[in-house]
């Protein structure tokens, strides 16, 4: 999908117009979060809000690729469950700067007890240039892997204790 939204993303004009004051006053639009919906049509920049906004979430992740490319990532999870057509690009403000959508196109789908890592990368080259910087939330997406890390490493010690545990007794069984 990273390919499909870069040539696909529709800038807002209402985003636009917010990113242009903020430069203008020498100030940053900053994207902070993601929504997604279960809506699917072509964007064409009146958009002020998706169509089906199911759940809106803080950016997880984000690096500069540099040339105008800025890859984030975001992560939908709770008990909600709902087919993704539609995915937008919020400013600090809640404006809607951009949308990502295809008609009649599932993009993915969010089980309710499942968690949905979604990356994007997004090309801001139709925007004034050093205008937008992304802002990642509380919860990193460092701090996911780390805490999924743990629980793998955790396994792996019982798991190597258990071994442990049999060579011992089967030494001693190899001593008597």
């Amino acid at each position: 999908m990273t390919d499909d939204i870069t040539r696909l993303v529709r800038f807002t004009a209402k985003g636009l117009d917010e990113v242009l004051q903020a430069k203008n006053q020498g100030l940053k639009g900053e994207i902070t979060h993601i929504g997604a919906g279960t809506g699917r049509y072509n964007p064409d920049g009146s958009e002020v809000a998706l169509r089906d906004e199911r759940q809106r979430v803080a950016i997880v992740d984000y690096e500069d690729l540099g040339n105008h490319q800025l890859r984030m990532a975001a992560l939908f999870d709770g008990d909600g469950e709902y087919e993704i057509g539609e995915f937008g690009f919020y400013l600090a403000s809640g404006t809607l700067l951009a949308v990502y959508s295809v008609a009649g196109k599932l993009l993915t789908y969010k089980a309710a007890a499942a968690r949905v890592l979604q990356k994007f990368t997004l090309d801001v080259s139709p925007l004034p240039g050093d205008s937008v910087v992304i802002v990642v939330g509380t919860e990193s997406l460092n701090v996911l892997i780390a805490n999924e890390l743990a629980v793998i490493a955790t396994a792996n010690i019982d798991n190597m204790a258990r071994h442990l545990g049999l060579l011992f007794r089967v030494g001693e069984l190899g001593r008597a």
